[in-house]
């Protein structure tokens, strides 16, 4: 067991219950696939992160947890969420990983196709002298959150609003915490933020995120979507 952990938070994949935001532009099935293919490129990032640790699954009680597993072989450990809201369902996976005897942890979430291993080791370095890492979103939450003690009241805010990552720094202060802020990365809730992964993909390396780079063309060859001509719904 190593002394530095990261939380992998996550659903498992079911058609219907996984990036519905992403419905009507992509189908069910479509959105279980995409989600699929976050996750194995994300795991695949997680292992490459230089720094020793080790990698806990946090997941949604609904669906089947062997393919969960299947997806991410050879995590270190997988155990449910459970709270009443999104703010304590990642508060309790955090206070988990302490009471497993980690001395820091870094809770990412799955919609990061574009995470890389870079921004992990820095968070982990930036608690060696802060209590609290954050790294934004450029929609204004936060992908990633990391301390060395549990922190409840950073949690005590309402989700899925502009201002998430600034309220979180905010209560951070108010907590008499540290924070160190990491460098931000896009998340993948609605169609514009998909089309606007796929135009970014043709400026990377086609290392990058390769299972969602495969399945995202499927969709725009064998689904007739163009993202260079979409319709004004999604631009």
């Amino acid at each position: 067991m190593n002394d530095n952990a990261i939380i992998l938070f996550t659903r498992i994949p079911i058609p219907g219950k996984t990036k519905t935001r992403l419905q009507p532009f992509l189908t069910e099935d479509e959105c279980c696939l995409l989600h699929s293919a976050f996750l194995r490129d994300i795991y695949r990032v997680l292992q490459e992160v230089e720094v020793c640790c080790d990698i806990l699954v946090c997941y949604t009680p609904e669906g089947n947890l062997a393919e969960l597993k299947a997806l991410l072989p050879n995590a270190d450990a997988f155990f449910p969420q459970h709270g009443q809201d999104l703010g304590e369902k990642m508060h309790n996976a955090i206070c988990h990983a302490f009471d497993m005897r980690y001395g820091r942890c870094l809770l990412v979430g799955s919609d990061l196709p574009l995470l890389n291993a870079k921004a992990l080791e820095e968070a982990f370095l930036f608690l060696a002298d802060r209590d609290i890492v954050l790294c934004p979103t450029e929609d204004g939450g936060y992908y990633l959150v990391g301390m060395k003690e549990p922190c409840k009241e950073i949690f005590y805010l309402n989700y899925g609003v502009s201002t998430v990552f600034e309220e979180t720094l905010a209560l951070a202060g108010q907590s008499g915490r540290t924070c160190a802020v990491g460098v931000a990365t896009m998340d993948i809730d609605e169609p514009q933020d998909l089309l606007q992964l796929a135009e970014r993909l043709t400026q990377e390396d086609m290392n990058v995120c390769p299972e969602t780079r495969a399945v995202l063309e499927s969709f725009f060859r064998d689904g007739g979507r163009d993202y260079e001509h979409r319709p004004d719904t999604y631009r």
